[in-house]
């Protein structure tokens, strides 16, 4: 339509063409530069930043229309080569919309193929990993957010559950901790010094390899962090927002352009980011969760990274929305209401999946590293570690840590007699999280 608009303006369809493209180019190059110039820390507010991009932008605009009555612009050429430019313009976002949409397909059609699949011989039981981003240790969420949390601890030790007392985490952070519990071994021992090379191992991990072969079906949901989400697993569930509201790919992809200057002053995304995409998403991984004994056929493994009680804090403690102050990662209200909530759910998702096996299932409720608030590295590793295994409670002990959890799974349910490591605890600070300092265990100290 604006082509039709500017060939009757400029009654010349190559020089319609020629001007349509430079501002195309403009369009689709606006937001980039922007994140350049802010990754680069050049001005210190985004509006001066958008001020003086608007200035040479607008100067850009006005050469555009020069150039486009330049006589060489109305030769035939221009049109051939203006062509091919839109073309290969609207082609890379259609690819990478059409890659998103198959890569996040409807998560029920996923489970119905699932679900047809037949039986293996064997009857291995399902194994839910189940990470709770944040969660810190009973002890330790007492002395430092003055939360009693032993009414939940004793919820799960009533149902079955082995809660580790002692429980520290193997690392300081989401993506390292995960990278080593999922492969049950130390990133020292993996060759690993950065999060560039922890993402592949924690995708294609070894927890995650043996127990595919061995006939397991993988399910896993969408988290919001790409390096966290098994897109190519055997059952995905996406979680796809209101019409209304932007998903993850059309907040990043509009703020490449041009439409980041109404984003950045409305603060639509911002909402989006810290609000109610967080809040839903937590909803439907939680409710989808609770049915997959029966939607889903067994034997299968599903790893569920719950981003809560880890800020922003969106919840209630009955669950409902809450936006302010959800940003503030220090406050102790947030994120007591948060585990007010998650520990309700939790236990309706525990009563959901044992009563729905047919095998007694493999559960584990885990803190991939301890709250954001803490006074000390012995405080940020402590965390929540909660073993369900029928049969085999025996080899669990108070000071056990993630990277053992599936060295006791594997062997106690597949005899693969992988020996036990030492739980040692690697701290690191913001910033350098591959910077690691051995902390003691000062639980019962």
């Amino acid at each position: 339509m604006s082509f039709g608009l500017l060939r009757l303006v400029m009654r010349s369809w190559s020089r319609a063409a020629c001007l349509s493209l430079l501002w195309l180019l403009l369009f689709y190059t606006y937001g980039r530069v922007y994140g350049t110039l802010a990754n680069l820390g050049f001005l210190r507010t985004s509006v001066s930043r958008h001020l003086l991009l608007l200035l040479i932008w607008a100067g850009l605009g006005a050469l555009s229309v020069w150039i486009s009555t330049w006589k060489l612009a109305s030769q035939t050429w221009i049109v051939s080569a203006s062509n091919i430019a839109s073309v290969i313009l609207v082609l890379f976002p259609a690819f990478t919309i059409i890659r998103y949409e198959m890569i996040n397909r409807p998560a029920k059609s996923l489970s119905a193929e699932a679900s047809t699949g037949s039986q293996p011989a064997h009857s291995y039981p399902d194994i839910y990993y189940i990470i709770l981003d944040a969660y810190e240790r009973a002890d330790v969420m007492q002395a430092v957010y003055g939360y009693d949390n032993s009414a939940f601890i004793s919820a799960l030790i009533g149902r079955g559950f082995y809660v580790a007392a002692c429980s520290q985490s193997n690392y300081a952070y989401t993506q390292p901790s995960l990278a080593s519990s999922l492969s049950f071994e130390y990133l020292d021992a993996l060759s690993v010094t950065s999060n560039q090379q922890a993402d592949p191992l924690f995708q294609e991990n070894a927890t995650r390899q043996f127990l595919a072969a061995h006939g397991y079906t993988v399910v896993a949901f969408e988290t919001g962090f790409r390096w966290s989400q098994w897109e190519d697993a055997d059952v995905y569930y996406p979680y796809r927002p209101a019409a209304n509201l932007l998903n993850g790919f059309e907040a990043l992809f509009l703020q490449t352009t041009l439409a980041r200057i109404p984003l950045d002053i409305v603060q639509s995304n911002q909402d989006a980011t810290y609000g109610v995409i967080p809040h839903d998403r937590v909803l439907y991984a939680l409710d989808t969760l609770k049915d997959l004994p029966t939607t889903v056929a067994g034997p299968k493994f599903v790893f569920v990274h719950l981003v809560i009680p880890h800020p922003p804090f969106v919840f209630g403690p009955d669950g409902d929305l809450v936006t302010q102050g959800a940003e503030n990662a220090t406050s102790i209200e947030g994120y007591r209401n948060s585990v007010t909530f998650i520990n309700q759910e939790m236990l309706q998702v525990v009563d959901s999946l044992i009563a729905g096996s047919e095998t007694p299932p493999v559960i584990v409720i885990q803190g991939d590293h301890g709250a954001p608030l803490y006074h000390s590295p012995f405080q940020r590793m402590a965390i929540l570690n909660a073993y369900y295994l029928p049969d085999h409670r025996g080899i669990l002990y108070p000071t056990i840590s993630p990277v053992n959890t599936f060295r006791v799974i594997l062997d106690s349910y597949f005899g693969q007699g992988y020996p036990l490591l030492d739980d040692v605890s690697w701290y690191s600070p913001t910033n350098r999280e591959y910077d690691f300092t051995a902390i003691p265990n000062e639980c019962g100290q």
